[in-house]
């Protein structure tokens, strides 16, 4: 990969942090972490809005074909992630602009695609992702809640978890059994649902802190029109494999995790202990010089799985070797920013709390992108099996 931007890409990429830069300025100081976006309605209102100024400048359907409204490619999707990411601007709907929308450019019947991009476009639908079961999270396979065909319909009976945003959203994606007799990873469909169909109960799951980003939905013989199939019935295990591809690059993680970086470092320039500032600590030093690089290959990493999908060259291992990295990255670079802080850092709601508490709140976040879009244990399997070739334990 030739790491080198042309001038036109460079111009692009300052129009990118330009327009972030300014939306920054407008940015609630409630919004600290990515719960907040669907935890308090100022956040919300707040992501709306950046959706609405990024829909007018066409950037929700950046590298999609210009027969559905797309522009440029997906070198401009990274430099674009990358300045939301550095500025912590929301308004990119995680689930319809970044998964949903390239999986119904691959796999979607052209109907489906003329019903439902342009309102992903537009900013105007928010979406959730119906996977996970109580007794089925990274073994998505094992799922349990069905859809019988009845007619043009399908009937939905079963319980989704862990789903974040589903109190928020508009429609939602999952994969439901609709063969109950068939064998496994054929036997399941990806339908497209709208949240407010009779019979659908969301429920939000309360956090110890009393945040509750994540839901579960409930399914009692809600009625869902076939035709909402992405791919072919009974062949959903294909689609979600190719919707995960989508999921896992980490750009704008990567990047907000830069600008965390540079802010920790400031502060360890201008706090001192014993008389000298926490940057005269050779400890501290190694130890910050060391994420940097990381994060340094972290962006490398993430940009060679935008070059691939870019050449359509893209695997399922490079995109679980990228989503493994920068997840445990984000761990170390919480335990060691809390470490540095000492114990102010796990203050958030005070005047004593260093950087606005954000630490704290990252400290108690960084887990979950271990264990979203497929826990990284599961990525060790996709990489060794489908990745190295590696025989699979009996």
């Amino acid at each position: 990969m030739d790491f080198s931007l042309t001038e036109e890409q460079k111009a692009r990429r300052r129009e990118f942090y330009d327009t972030c830069k300014q939306l920054d300025k407008e940015k609630p100081a409630s919004l600290v972490g990515f719960e907040a976006i669907y935890e308090l309605d100022e956040c919300w209102d707040y992501n709306l809005y950046c959706a609405g100024e990024f829909a007018k400048r066409g950037w929700l359907a950046l590298a999609w074909p210009p027969e559905y409204g797309g522009k440029g490619d997906m070198m401009d999707r990274v430099f674009f992630s990358e300045a939301r990411g550095y500025y912590g601007i929301p308004g990119v709907d995680i689930f319809g602009v970044q998964m949903l929308a390239p999986t119904l450019l691959e796999a979607a019947s052209e109907e489906i695609k003329r019903e439902f991009l342009p309102p992903i476009a537009r900013g105007e639908v928010m979406w959730c992702e119906l996977w996970s079961e109580p007794n089925a999270g990274s073994d998505l396979a094992t799922l349990s809640t069905t859809a019988v065909r009845d007619g043009d319909e399908y009937i939905i009976n079963g319980q989704k978890t862990w789903n974040t945003g589903a109190h928020r959203a508009h429609w939602g994606f999952g994969v439901f059994k609709t063969d109950p007799a068939g064998r496994k990873h054929h036997n399941m469909t990806f339908i497209l649902l709208d949240m407010k169909t009779p019979g659908i109960t969301v429920r939000p799951i309360p956090y110890l802190d009393g945040s509750a980003p994540y839901c579960e939905v409930y399914f009692d013989d809600a009625r869902v029109p076939a035709k909402n199939i992405v791919g072919q019935e009974h062949e959903g295990w294909a689609v979600v494999n190719l919707l995960a591809g989508f999921e896992r690059s980490g750009i704008n993680e990567i990047m907000n995790m830069l600008r965390g970086l540079e802010e920790l470092v400031a502060y360890c320039n201008e706090t001192k202990r014993h008389g000298q500032p926490l940057a005269r600590n050779p400890l501290i030093r190694n130890r910050l010089a060391e994420l940097a690089c990381e994060l340094e290959a972290a962006r490398a990493l993430a940009y060679r799985v935008a070059d691939l999908q870019n050449r359509n060259e893209m695997s399922l291992m490079d995109a679980s070797a990228g989503k493994i990295f920068f997840s445990e990255l984000g761990e170390r670079f919480a335990f060691l920013a809390t470490d540095i802080l000492g114990p102010y850092g796990q203050v958030r709601t005070s005047r004593w709390a260093p950087l606005n508490g954000v630490w704290e709140k990252m400290f108690h976040e960084h887990f979950i992108t271990t264990i979203s879009m497929g826990t990284n244990e599961i990525q060790r399997n996709i990489i060794a099996w489908y990745g190295l070739g590696l025989p699979r334990m009996r």
